[in-house]
């Protein structure tokens, strides 16, 4: 009987622990991000293929932007932080794309910080140079989205500008309508592991990616004060003159 109500009072006591373990778990996993994308410099590379006029651009409207390394008011580490030039790990690959002579063509090499989220919360983050008045159009743009369940995915979707040439002669305002023109849809999606490098592939476009996990250290509780080594208030000290005053007085009577 007693092994019994022992048995049921560790079972009520799991079930008690259980919403704050569940809550831990919520809280979602911190990567660093490091990414090369590179062009098939090639003149024959992707001339095989029957390439849209007009291959429509990215979903942008819930898109990110990554910022610049720094902590929010509170001390934290702000998302999509970009990570320092001295962290970067996959540098020699990217000297290696350097070497090519043009064969392959670096255009993006950049790495960040960031929480990943389960599929249907991830956020796609913007890639891409910043463009504006009086700015030289990009040569790419696009979105990646990073997520997990079970595994990593990762989800590519860039336009490589100016990819294949157009019979259609557009004015500016007609440009700026359809800013796709000319431009390849360059799409991919990989399940990958923590600390594996991963190779997407494309006719026109690569990818290199890592992605590494990272043990964020949980803040320092303030330690409580002790009561018993609290430092005494010492008394106030009586002045030498009232002293003599006090046994003046006693004297006298």
């Amino acid at each position: 009987m007693m092994k019994l109500a022992q048995l049921l009072l560790i079972l009520l006591l799991s079930v008690a622990i259980l919403p704050s373990t569940a809550s831990a778990d919520n809280e979602p996993t911190w990567y660093d991000i490091e990414l090369i994308l590179f062009r098939h410099g090639s003149s024959a590379a992707g001339q095989s293929e029957n390439w849209p006029a007009d291959p429509g651009s990215p979903d942008w409207s819930s898109a990110v932007n990554l910022v610049s390394a720094g902590s929010d008011g509170s001390g934290q580490q702000r998302p999509y932080s970009l990570l320092p030039q001295s962290a970067w790990r996959l540098t020699p690959e990217y000297n290696a794309l350097r070497k090519t002579r043009g064969e392959l063509e670096p255009l993006f090499h950049k790495a960040w910080r960031q929480p990943v989220d389960p599929p249907n919360s991830a956020k796609p983050i913007h890639l891409g140079a910043e463009q504006g008045d009086g700015l030289p159009l990009a040569p790419f743009e696009g979105l990646i989205k990073i997520s997990v369940n079970r595994y990593l995915h990762v989800e590519l979707d860039l336009l490589l500008r100016r990819a294949v040439s157009i019979n259609t002669t557009l004015n500016s305002a007609e440009a700026a309508l359809t800013p796709s023109l000319g431009s390849v849809r360059v799409t991919g999606k990989r399940r990958m592991r923590s600390g594996e490098i991963h190779y997407i592939d494309h006719p026109l476009m690569g990818a290199l990616i890592l992605i590494s996990r990272v043990e964020m250290e949980p803040p320092t509780p303030a330690e409580p004060i002790n009561p018993e080594e609290a430092v005494p208030t010492k008394p106030a000290e009586t002045s030498t003159a009232v002293k003599k005053e006090s046994a003046a007085a006693t004297t006298a009577k």
